[in-house]
């Protein structure tokens, strides 16, 4: 068990491997300040990989496993659903300011739209009928965000079946 305030790296070096030093691409060395230290340390320390003898020693790294990355792609989907359950929340308590709707909104219509521009023009002028005409911007304004968000949704739903 490691402590908590160590940081868990998933892709650790297993192993340490010597190779031909030629085999490795070649490093160019960056100026380093060498104040207080000899140019020997100041190489060394440009260098990834210690070389000696015509050899260098290289670290093999795991690379990370499927469950692991299943499990990544698992803790994402929480994370988004937490948030959208969060702001479904806060759309039903009406705690939601004028300009998190707005962008709320925006988001919405930027992935139906393609583009930030097409989703702007959208929610400035599109007329909706649904709602006597008026534009997404007036629904926003008036607090009806509840009710435009959910035909956001439904025409999404309706867009991808």
């Amino acid at each position: 068990m490691t402590s908590p305030a160590k940081k868990i790296r998933i892709a650790q070096p297993v192993k340490q491997v010597v190779v031909d030093a030629a085999l490795l691409p070649k490093v160019t060395a960056q100026p380093v300040s060498t104040k207080g230290k000899g140019k020997a340390k100041a190489a060394a320390a440009a260098s990834p990989v210690a070389s000696v003898d015509g050899k260098a020693t290289v670290n093999v790294v795991a690379p990370v496993a499927p469950q692991v990355a299943a499990m990544r792609q698992k803790l994402k989907q929480q994370s988004v659903q937490s948030q959208i359950a969060r702001v479904d929340a806060a759309i039903e308590a009406g705690s939601v300011s004028q300009a998190d709707a707005k962008a709320l909104v925006l988001a919405l219509a930027i992935k139906r739209l393609g583009s930030k521009e097409n989703a702007e023009k959208w929610y400035r002028s599109q007329h909706l009928e649904v709602f006597g005409g008026r534009t997404p911007a007036q629904m926003v304004r008036g607090g009806e965000l509840k009710a435009l968000v959910a035909l956001m949704r439904a025409e999404a739903a309706q867009s991808k079946s």
